[in-house]
């Protein structure tokens, strides 16, 4: 039956490459004033000529310029709307090929109100697109983003993987892999973000697998800056979102976005509450130990997120944005990891009920100076997170005896970031940035309880205080130009970090981290401009993993009766080269991509699995320095509109990573190889309706204790727009032949099998509204773009 249905789904999405057309072709121009500077951001409503029906609608590009793709011969009006200026009409007649309309000029307002309908309009699909530095994909209203958390929206992004189970985040088969929120680090750990953002908050994704010198060292696999929406659109404007999804429990899911911005002042902000209960089961049988062990967990969480504040546009050169995000969420639930000995039939039931409290704030300022040339400023941002995570455990275990007691653990975290970026671009020469940069972490991280051990013979308390605070000085500078089909980027980053921490475990045991340190990390990046569309890249970036509190703390980061995770204080940061190359081709509104890397580690980090040698069949996870490893790997991109109503991503990556396991007190060297290919398909049956289909494959893979299986999914989805593009309905069914589940071999230390599933097979239904007016302009206002320049590296 399993291949029946996997044919069932290849079928189904080999025919989606096929299609027919006919011939369809850009159309496209300039926005200036009439000083002849470029005017960003105009709305260019698109009407046939002889109907007053909206047909579509885009925006000018920052720099003025705009392309409106894919219209069919004929005759369309062109409405272009901006604040400040008054209303132009353009006529565009298309035929048999690519029309450009030059520069349009827009005339001064003589009015001072001006309305623009709709609010927060998004794209149908995602798109995708290569920057020099980085892959962006712009979050559209496809099955990406309807209904879920960011977690499944990272998911379904090329060479991105979230592991279903713990919720940890890996980008090219790595877990060293830093998250941002809005180009800025959150206080709480990714997979706590990344369940807290509902995807519809979600403006774009950042892929920045090679970071420049301009960005922090940290992160061995690179950077993902998720940025998040925010309402800029001149007038009042408000989106209303709401999320109904049903697998094994039924979650809910309600936003609020709105801003209204009078030219001078653009006020923002966002709410949003989510309530998802969850289940996931799994089972393991061991063969040596001859235990059979089922875990079973109940979660019901919620939480709430909300984000406000302003931009302040003081003049047409300066501007400040000071906004704060806060992030409320609790959660209680029971774990169950009942257990029987196949071998004597003796049952050990094993369980804990939890009520965790997490909380969190970011609070930001960003002043940003233009002087008289383009690309000329100086950026100030200065960033304040903090966050607190109550977590209390009561565990009632009869293996390896009967036991009850608690486990209160309670982290906190303290975050302070100060940044100083200038840029200036050289009139016939390159461009300089340069920046100056102070960040702060701060960890207090506790575990009380009343349990009791006896180890050779005495009786110890494990309760455990870590302390840690590490403190950055950084600088960097880059250059880069464009020498006619040859471009560079070269960079220099200097980080100076400080570690200081002191530990007490077992009441009398203490110890002491200190650390002081000057590291270097240069970047280069190359491009040749093969053809007018085609372009190759070569790029270098030194980067650093310095050992987080997990990694580091004595504290266990979460125990069962057969398995606990604790840190080592000695850990090592590990130093990671990273070599890449690419290539891009654009063909129209089609385009391929292709990426070659390499990394070479020094004194990597790795997760290792050891028996307990105090309970029988039971293991420890630590963490421990090997000398060096090297890791390397592809990855293949398809983003195709073959028609007007049919719009494909098709990708595929492969990584191959070396693993070292401890095997009779030796290091054992492992090669890990892993295969992902997704595509994702949209299909406009009419101007308001669209169906989507989305599917997976995920090949098999090592892990530090056994393989993984392979696996796979399909989606299909629906979207109805009504009320003139305002409002839509979407309905999507997930994993509909219920095939992504988790199973195991596992080889060490022991012969073991496994299988695991959590609710990948649901339905989700949502609703959005947008709808917006006019306010009263006060003067003409630079657009600000803080969330891409705010601070060193973003």
């Amino acid at each position: 039956m399993r291949l029946n249905k996997f044919t069932l789904a290849i079928l189904f999405s080999v025919c989606s490459i096929y299609g027919f057309s006919q011939e369809q072709h850009p159309v496209k121009g300039k926005i200036e004033n009439a000083k002849n500077e470029a005017v960003g951001m105009a709305a260019i409503q698109i009407y046939k000529a002889d109907s007053k029906e909206l047909f579509d609608e885009v925006y000018a590009n920052a720099d003025g310029t705009f392309e409106i793709p894919d219209l069919e011969d004929g005759n369309y009006r062109l409405v272009i709307t901006e604040f400040g200026y008054q209303q132009s009409v353009t006529t565009a007649e298309v035929k048999g090929g690519e029309l450009n309309l030059g520069n349009i000029i827009l005339q001064a307002a003589k009015t001072e109100t001006v309305e623009l309908k709709g609010a927060f309009v998004r794209a149908e699909v995602s798109q995708y697109r290569n920057e020099i530095d980085k892959r962006v994909v712009e979050v559209g209203n496809d099955l990406i983003s309807s209904g879920a958390d960011a977690a499944a929206v990272l998911n379904n992004i090329p060479s991105v993987n979230v592991d279903q189970q713990t919720g940890e985040l890996s980008l090219r088969g790595n877990e060293n892999v830093k998250i941002y929120i809005d180009g800025k680090p959150s206080s709480l750990s990714a997979s706590q973000v990344l369940k807290q953002i509902p995807s519809n908050q979600i403006q774009r994704v950042e892929i920045i697998t090679n970071p420049s010198a301009k960005y922090e060292a940290d992160g061995k696999s690179g950077i993902i800056n998720i940025v998040m929406v925010k309402g800029k659109k001149k007038g009042y404007n408000v989106a209303l979102s709401t999320g109904y999804e049903q697998g094994k429990k039924s979650r809910f899911n309600n936003s609020l976005t709105a801003n209204v911005n009078t030219g001078s002042f653009n006020f923002f902000g966002n709410y949003s509450y989510n309530k998802r209960p969850s289940e996931f089961h799994g089972s393991l049988n061991n063969f040596d130990t001859n235990f059979k062990s089922a875990i079973d967990i109940l979660n019901n969480d919620e939480s709430q997120a909300g984000k406000i504040g302003f931009d302040w546009f003081i003049n047409d050169k300066t501007a400040l944005t000071v906004y704060t995000n806060q992030w409320f969420g609790k959660g209680t639930g029971l774990i169950g990891s009942d257990m029987v000995n196949t071998k004597t039939q003796e049952f050990y039931p094993n369980n804990s009920n939890f009520d965790g409290d997490w909380r969190s704030q970011d609070y930001s300022l960003n002043f940003k100076r233009d002087f008289d040339k383009v690309d000329h400023n100086i950026v100030l941002d200065a960033f304040y997170s903090r966050a607190k995570s109550v977590d209390l455990r009561n565990m009632h275990n009869f293996y390896p005896e009967e036991v009850k007691y608690y486990e209160d653990r309670d982290d906190r975290t303290n975050n302070i970031r100060v940044n100083l970026d200038y840029t200036n671009q050289i009139k016939d020469g390159g461009k300089i940035e340069a920046g100056l940069q102070f960040r702060q972490e701060k960890n207090d991280n506790i575990l009380l309880t009343d349990r009791r051990l006896v180890v050779n013979g005495f009786l110890y308390d494990p309760s455990t205080d870590f302390n840690f605070t590490r403190d950055f000085f950084s600088a960097y500078v880059n250059y880069g130009q464009k020498f006619g089909k040859f471009g560079m980027q070269l960079g220099l980053r200097a980080e100076q970090f400080k570690d200081k921490g002191d530990f007490v475990v077992n009441v009398n045991e203490e110890g002491k981290i200190e650390q002081d340190k000057l590291d270097f990390f240069p970047s280069a990046f190359l491009t040749y401009d093969v053809t007018e569309k085609g372009q190759v890249s070569l790029n270098y970036s030194r980067r650093i993993d310095r050992p987080g509190i997990g990694q580091l703390s004595p504290v266990p980061e979460w125990s069962t009766p057969m398995m606990s995770s604790i840190g080592s204080p000695t850990l090592r940061p590990e130093y990671t080269d990273n070599f890449e190359v690419g290539y891009l081709q654009r063909i129209g509104k089609n385009s391929i991509s292709a990426n070659v890397f390499y990394r070479h580690i020094k004194d990597n980090i790795f997760r290792n699995v050891l028996k307990n040698e105090a309970v029988y069949g039971a293991y420890i996870q630590n963490y421990e320095n090997y000398d060096k490893v090297d890791a390397y790997g592809f990855e293949l991109a398809f983003n195709l509109t073959p028609t007007k109503w049919w719009s494909s991503n098709i990708s595929g990556d492969y990584t191959h990573n070396t693993m070292f396991v401890r095997q009779n007190d030796e290091l054992v060297e492992m090669d890990a190889n892993r295969l992902t290919s997704r595509m994702n398909n949209t299909f406009k049956v009419s101007k308001a309706i669209s169906l989507q289909h989305f599917f997976m494959y995920q090949g098999k893979y090592k892990f530090i204790q056994g393989e993984m299986r392979d696996m796979w999914r399909m989606d299909l989805g629906a979207r109805y727009t009504f009320m003139g593009g305002k409002a839509s309905l979407s309905a999507r069914v997930s994993d509909i032949f219920r095939t992504f589940y988790g199973r195991l071999e596992m080889y060490n230390p022991d012969r073991a099998t496994g299988k695991f599933r959590w609710e990948a097979h649901t339905m989700n239904i949502g609703f959005t509204y947008n709808f917006g007016g006019k306010v009263r302009n006060r003067a003409e206002a630079q657009q600000n773009k803080s969330e891409q320049s705010g601070g060193v590296g973003f």
